[in-house]
Parts: C-alpha cells; structure tokens; sequence
C-alpha cells in the first residue's frame, strides 16, 4: 500500500468517527518501511524503547480540537530522572537509625552484609585493625593545617560518644591528615553500629577544616 492510499484510509476514519466522550478503540496498524520493505516497529532499537505494541495512534479531529497537546508535560524524548531529596536519608538511610546499646542484640555482619552497608557510606573503606587484625572500616581526611586536624579528631570522637560507640572507634593523626578506623570491639569485627557512625561521620560540614583548592586554569 503507497503512503498516499494509507494517509487517505486514514483521513476517512477520522472523518467517519467523530470525537466522542467514550475513547475509541484501539486497532493495530502495522506501517511498512518503503526503503528497507519491513515493519518499521520490529526494529530492535523501536522494541526496545517501546515495546511489541504500546497502542499508539494519531489523534481525532475532535480531539485536536480540545488542545489537550497544551497541556501534556514532557515530549516522547524526554529523559526523566528522579532525584530524591536530600534530606531523605533521614529518614530512611543509616542517619536515622541510632546504635543498638543491647549488645545481645548485635551480631557480626556477613560479607553480603558489609559489603552493602559500606555502599551507603562512601569513603570508608574495608580494612583491619592494628590490634588484633580485626575487620573494620577505615577513612581518612587530608586537612588544611595541624589544627584543623586536631579539630577533626575532637569532631570524629564526639559522633562516636553520643551514639556510644566511643569505645568503638580508633582516630590517629599524622601532622594535617587523620585516620579513623570503626570496629565493634567488644564483638570483634563489623555490626550495624559501626556503620550508623559513619555515615553520622559523613553528615560532618568539615568545609571550614578543608584545605582551599587551588584554581585551576585550562588553556
């Protein structure tokens, strides 16, 4: 069937079937490539982004004639991404939780466990102690100066007591650079607890403790 045939079938339709309250049916209407001789809608690439058949079709004259085009959002194109807030971690993320005081209640994590737990605290990293090669998890900040590092000991250290985890942590500090290490010591290795610290740890505003970048110029 030749372009012009189909777009005159198509015309009759819409002038035999005015717009009415109820939607009309649906009916499938396979368009012919006239270059490549195949169903345009079996490409691979069409498939994909619209599926075998999304029931699509050209609008009635009646409908057109509502100017509901005006008021849809978006084009087919678009690409939509959802953002969610960033105070959503509050109340879904480890910021919301509070470290469990009842340590009959705490077990050691499974490596499945840590492993997706540590994805929701970035930068800490999986290592072992000093003492006693037990697992924790390990981060580190490169300070301006010897008192902004002193200053980040002093911050790291009070998250820890309020959850009661003091006794959890290990913060060394070598000149401008601190390392703070999160293991549940009483148990030996990782548990929640652990990991609710430093995701509190994150939450820190450490800009004021930050060395200034230096500007960079690109030719």
């Amino acid at each position: 069937m030749s372009p012009t045939s189909l777009c005159s079938q198509r015309q009759a339709c819409r002038q035999a079937r005015p717009f009415t309250g109820q939607p009309p049916r649906r009916c499938r209407l396979t368009v012919m490539n006239s270059q490549a001789g195949g169903d345009v809608r079996g490409s691979k690439m069409e498939k994909g982004l619209f599926g075998e058949n999304f029931g699509a079709r050209d609008p009635f004259a009646g409908e057109l004639a509502t100017n509901f085009g005006e008021n849809v959002l978006g084009n087919y194109n678009t690409e939509h991404i959802i953002k969610p807030p960033d105070t959503i971690k509050r109340v879904l993320g480890l910021s919301a939780r509070r470290c469990q005081d009842n340590l009959s209640g705490l077990a050691l994590l499974s490596e499945e466990e840590r492993e997706l737990l540590r994805n929701q605290v970035p930068g800490w990293r999986m290592a072992t102690t000093q003492q006693g090669g037990a697992a924790c998890i390990q981060q580190s900040w490169k300070l301006k100066d010897d008192a902004a590092a002193e200053e980040m000991v002093g911050r790291v250290s009070r998250v820890a007591a309020e959850e009661g985890h003091g006794d959890s942590l290990t913060v060394s500090r070598v000149g401008s650079e601190v390392v703070a290490q999160l293991s549940t010591a009483s148990l030996g290795g990782l548990t929640e607890n652990d990991f609710i610290v430093a995701s509190k740890v994150n939450d820190l505003n450490i800009v004021d403790l930050l060395p200034k970048r230096k500007p960079r110029f690109w030719a």
